[in-house]
């Protein structure tokens, strides 16, 4: 669809307070950045009128270039989206759509029947003496999809395809994966936004666990706010403040000092209300999915740039929390130098979209070989294709699951 040239759609990230274009294109195996925006969003604004800005922001942007064509991947908005999880008897992998569809009505308060309803294997889990399967269900209402494709439209963007976010966050690092020891890793994604924080643990390709968590940098601004005595956007904007300390009289350093010390002091309760719950999902997933334990947590969103969250984390988890650097080894010099600057944590969810359509596999620029071949890491499974696969799958015996991966 895209011609020779393999630019591929644009991965359109629309946040609380900003919205993300990215665009690569992909120079036979290996990445590079075709184009990247960010422009800021009103944090007043929320609901449909807050969405229609964000998209006439994004449309605008795309317009101007340098981006290629208006084909966007684009995530779902967070409260179309559903989530539950289902533990299911082994059963054959040509059965499990249907059973998921069936059980998909008891535990979604609409109809299912008028919803997408797709699926994440999340792999086996032992319930007492038995074995069972876990699964990941995601649902939206057609009505809700509808409404979101005809807003793009309207915007002049074209869907090349839809996403949700987990599965575009935990994308982003898949590329990564190129050894036999990279499969059996168990990677922790904290994606750290302004009003809410999204675990995300899986071991190698396969994406296992989700769970969003009500604390995200608004919580941290407000406790800044009642702390100094500013505004909540003042808060803001002092914890997001960088400066260069060289050449600054001792005097002013010390005032600086002074600051850093009580917006620390006003935002560590947070943090470690953060970093028990993210503790208490890791219990959760070591319990339940047995194996190895993770090495190391990648911060990934907007809020990913706070020092004390990675220190703070670091201590209550006992395991190193680090920003995650999700361009790594990919050709960034299209990118302005203004654009470039620390490990750009918050392009996380934009790239995963941005790779979706993406054929792969990709070497890592340094021209060490990826082995293995590319699996489709955090796709959703679509329960009504599965199901029509296993019913036309009789004549040669495939499963779903092989068809899917053919």
């Amino acid at each position: 669809m895209f011609g020779p040239t393999d630019i591929q759609p644009i991965g359109l990230d629309i946040g609380h307070d900003s919205v993300k274009m990215l665009q690569v294109e992909v120079r036979g195996n290996s990445l590079a950045v075709r184009a990247l925006a960010r422009r800021p969003l009103e944090l007043s604004g929320r609901g449909e009128a807050a969405l229609d800005a964000a998209l006439a922001v994004a449309a605008q942007t795309i317009k101007r270039g340098p981006f290629v064509g208006r084909h966007v991947v684009a995530a779902l908005p967070r409260d179309i989206v559903h989530l539950k999880n289902l533990r299911l008897p082994m059963i054959p992998a040509a059965e499990l759509p249907a059973a998921i569809k069936f059980e998909a009505r008891n535990i979604f308060t609409f109809d299912t029947d008028a919803a997408r309803c797709d699926y994440i294997a999340a792999g086996e889990v032992r319930q007492g003496a038995d074995t069972r399967q876990e699964v990941i269900v995601i649902a939206a209402r057609n009505s809700d999809i509808d409404g979101y494709i005809e807003r793009l439209d309207r915007f002049g963007l074209i869907v090349d395809s839809l996403d949700v976010e987990p599965c575009a966050l935990y994308r982003s690092v898949e590329r990564f994966i190129r050894r036999r020891d990279d499969e059996q890793e168990v990677n922790v994604l904290l994606d750290v936004g302004l009003r809410r924080t999204q675990v995300i643990i899986g071991r190698g390709r396969e994406m296992s666990f989700l769970k969003p968590i009500d604390i995200g940098g608004q919580r941290l601004n407000e406790s800044v706010s009642r702390k100094l005595g500013i505004s909540p956007e003042e808060a803001r904007v002092l914890r997001r403040h960088r400066t260069d300390a060289s050449g600054v009289p001792a005097a002013d350093m010390a005032l600086r000092d002074s600051v850093r010390q009580a917006v620390f002091n006003a935002t560590r309760v947070t943090l470690e209300e953060l970093g028990h719950e993210v503790s208490l999902c890791l219990r959760y997933y070591s319990v339940t999915f047995r194996g190895p334990g993770p090495q190391k947590v990648r911060l990934m969103g907007g809020e990913a740039h706070d020092p004390y969250l990675a220190s703070v984390l670091t201590s209550v988890l006992s395991i190193p929390a680090e920003p995650a650097a999700p361009l790594f080894n990919v050709d960034c010099s299209a990118i302005a130098e203004s654009e470039r600057q620390g490990p750009m944590s918050e392009w996380s969810t934009a790239l995963g979209l941005a790779l979706k359509k993406a054929p792969g596999p990709f070497a890592a620029r340094d021209g060490k070989p990826r082995q293995g071949a590319r699996l489709g890491i955090g796709e959703v499974i679509d329960i009504n294709k599965a199901i029509a696969g296993a019913e036309s799958s009789g004549a040669d015996g495939k499963s779903f699951a092989e068809a899917a991966s053919a």
